[in-house]
């Protein structure tokens, strides 16, 4: 009972200082997308003797940001589809951005792109330019049961 209430604690923690970032930004997400993309960079910068380019790149980036930056587990995330080029999966984690979201009534599809989007591409950028981010914004949630997000490789 006393882990699953300082899990619990952790999370609303999380969720508050989502609303607080939401709040502070004044409706410009872009200093919310720079805050998350130095953080990102800056992690990178600190781990990136870890990874070695042997797996395929969407393969390797996905198990990078969901796993090794983002700690999501296996349990949280559904892959639909890979290949050496692609990996789509479906995400069911705890989100703070979703939760933040649905208290303060912003809408994911707007609030995801303008915070995340740019940012988790110029991440996985740092393992290669020619890999893509995508999420599908009609499979996002609240609006879905999960979010659906690929990455891809490019020429």
């Amino acid at each position: 009972m006393e882990a699953a209430t300082l899990m619990n604690s952790e999370e609303e923690r999380r969720i508050q200082n989502k609303i607080e970032q939401f709040r502070r930004s004044g409706g410009d997400y872009r200093k919310i997308h720079e805050e998350l993309k130095q953080k990102r960079l800056n992690w990178w910068e600190a781990n990136k003797d870890r990874f070695k380019l042997a797996d395929s790149l969407p393969k390797q980036a996905f198990m990078m940001v969901l796993f090794d930056y983002m700690g999501i587990g296996l349990r949280d995330i559904h892959v639909v589809y890979e290949d050496e080029r692609k990996i789509t999966w479906r995400s069911f984690n705890f989100c703070p951005i979703l939760e933040a979201c649905k208290r303060l009534g912003l809408d994911t599809r707007i609030i995801c792109k303008e915070t995340n989007e740019e940012s988790v591409q110029d991440f996985i950028f740092c393992l290669s330019p020619k890999l893509r981010f995508s999420r599908s914004y009609e499979k996002i949630r609240p609006y879905a049961e999960y979010c659906e997000e690929t990455f891809e490789l490019v020429d």
